[in-house]
């Protein structure tokens, strides 16, 4: 069964569990421009994407990201698509989309740092400055 990754903004890296998991499948990164439309990212957030996808993905596609990559799957002939899981409501809602289309393997994804019970997060750095190190 052929399988080919898709990769999103979550998880964005040749460290991504799902493209680990199958090295030697193909991969994808949409840019979804409705959704990029709409949040407004400025223009260095949409260039780190562009990089990271650079270095990670074999392919990358720009339009409606379901589109895209049912598109990309037929032209693949990809049986099974593999994505690290995400906490996202909207990634939960492609994949419900994309099951109804093709088989869809979901991988779980690293823990970087275990957040303590109680503890709140609000900002990053100070976050990363309590916590981080238990990633480095």
């Amino acid at each position: 069964m052929k399988t080919g990754v898709w990769l999103h903004g979550d998880s964005l890296s040749k460290r991504d569990p799902a493209l680990r998991m199958h090295p030697d499948a193909r991969s994808l990164f949409v840019f979804d421009r409705p959704f990029l439309e709409k949040a407004g990212l400025s223009f260095k957030r949409i260039f780190f994407l562009y990089e990271c996808a650079v270095e990670a993905a074999d392919e990358m596609r720009a339009g409606e990201t379901v589109e895209e990559i049912l598109e990309w799957v037929r032209q693949e002939g990809v049986e099974r698509l593999a994505v690290t899981e995400s906490p996202s409501p909207r990634w939960r809602e492609t994949v419900e989309r994309l099951r109804q289309k093709v088989e869809v393997e979901i991988v779980s994804a690293e823990v970087m740092v275990t957040v303590p019970d109680g503890y709140r997060v609000k900002r990053f750095t100070p976050f990363w400055k309590d916590l981080g190190r238990e990633w480095s």
